[in-house]
């Protein structure tokens, strides 16, 4: 017995000495697409910069339209909603300021925060996959995660879009460790660390929030035979909100008071916008889609809106303005559509099983599917009633789902095409196939591009 034991623990201690190594290759290949992209050239990250740089001079936080922030276009700035990536960037370019005060490392510092919430993305990744997912199927998820080259591109420089997908898959961490172990406190605990650090980054990831209290009360209360009078209960949910409380509602309390009442910063962005954008831009000129009388058909496909989105999403570099290979968006599409298909599948076959845990299963799915949904349909009601603006990294919180629903439905359709056997061959082909594109377009795209 003790013999296996120990087989086992150092069996364990290699599988993680792996992990860490694929960890720290994948960090320096992120810092590498971080440290190649000249300043100024990715979506926004010159008024995201803004926000680090005024806390790192001024050591505090910026009122939206101070002018040191503000857009001189657009005439807002983003310090009208949640800067948490920001504050945690101003912090690393005071750290960074003790060696040197170069303009570029003081950048790179301030990015560092994006290189880190997508590294830490993976990890956790792996963490899902290994409660999720068996043998070779588990890489492929994690591959698809961690070299859609749309998802590196976005952890190369400043935005929010990456710090909100790092923290989904916190929240999908804890929703995998509640359902399967009936929510222990780690669960709770990283549910509701998860859940804050969402909130504080990008209003399209909300439909997790949604999607994480749907989640919570029904596995709990349904499934799992809790009361609501139940004291273990009770804690676990202070447990929960206490944590997404100390993490968020200090930035909604003080927009409150600054913004007179506007806690989102909704309303005195379009005010402010409107008092300072030039004449094309402010909103009482700027006719939207919807007021130009286009249906909403008619952007979707006619204006590109579905096109454009996808292939941002798969991916596009600069200001929108740089395509990777045409062939590689189409292979995408193949993985995507066999993921469908497997998953169809898959979802018929957990509906004919009799299976304890089908109940669980199924939940989990339809809050994964809300979690899909939601940044989609947000996008599309921005670009149709406000700014017409198709861009993969709107919808980019439903990486995790969007992937792991894909690796389940090509693992579903391989082991029907190998009859259960041999399928771990082609998923490793394919995992590798994936970071050797991504690869790839690094060599191939990003490097001439920025040389």
């Amino acid at each position: 017995m003790n013999e296996l034991a120990s087989r086992k623990r150092s069996f364990g201690d290699v599988v993680r000495q792996e992990h860490l190594i694929f960890i720290a290759l994948v960090f320096v290949f992120y810092y590498l697409w971080s440290l190649v992209l000249p300043p100024n050239v990715a979506p926004d990250e010159t008024m995201r910069y803004k926000i680090p740089a005024f806390i790192y001079q001024y050591g505090t936080l910026p009122h939206g339209a101070d002018p040191l922030v503000r857009d001189p276009l657009w005439g807002i700035s983003y310090g009208f909603t949640p800067i948490l990536p920001q504050i945690i960037g101003a912090g690393f370019m005071k750290i960074a300021s003790l060696f040197t005060t170069n303009e570029f490392a003081l950048l790179m510092a301030a990015r560092m925060v994006s290189v880190l919430s997508a590294t830490a993305t993976v990890w956790i990744s792996i963490k899902i996959s290994r409660e999720l997912l068996k043998g070779a199927i588990r890489w492929l998820f994690v591959a698809l995660v961690a070299f859609l080259p749309q998802f590196v591109f976005l952890g190369s420089y400043i935005n929010n879009d990456c710090f909100a997908v790092f923290s989904t898959a916190i929240m999908f961490y804890a929703w995998v460790l509640g359902l399967k172990y009936k929510w222990p406190m780690k669960s709770c605990i990283l549910l509701g660390v998860g859940m804050g650090l969402c909130a504080m980054s990008y209003y399209n990831a909300y439909g997790w929030l949604l999607a994480s209290v749907v989640l919570f009360f029904i596995s709990n209360l349904a499934m799992d035979r809790a009361r609501w009078r139940d004291r273990r209960f009770r804690t676990k949910i202070y447990v929960v909100a206490g944590l997404f409380a100390a993490i968020a509602a200090w930035w909604f309390i003080r927009s409150y008071i600054i913004y007179n009442g506007d806690f989102l910063g909704l309303n005195i962005t379009e005010h402010y916008k409107e008092l300072y954008a030039i004449d094309e831009l402010k909103p009482s000129t700027a006719l939207t889609i919807q007021e130009k009388g286009i249906p909403l058909i008619g952007m979707l496909w006619n204006m590109e809106w579905a096109a454009t989105t996808y292939y941002s999403f798969i991916g596009v570099f600069g200001s929108m303005s740089v395509l990777i290979p045409g062939w590689i968006y189409k292979v995408y599409a193949v993985i995507f559509l066999a993921g469908l298909v497997g998953c169809v599948a898959r979802f018929i076959q957990v509906l004919r099983k009799r299976d304890a845990n089908r109940g669980k299963k199924l939940l989990a799915g339809i809050c994964m599917l809300l979690t899909m949904i939601v940044p989609v349909a947000l996008s599309i009601y921005y670009s149709y009633t406000s700014d017409f603006q198709p861009q993969g990294r709107y919808v980019m919180s439903m990486l995790i789902p969007l992937m792991l629903f894909t690796a389940i439905g090509i693992e579903t359709i391989l082991k029907w095409i190998f009859k259960g056997k041999g399928a771990a061959v082609p998923a490793i082909f394919l995992a590798a196939g994936l970071t050797a594109i991504t690869l790839y377009v690094f060599i191939g795209v990003y490097l001439p591009l920025y040389p």
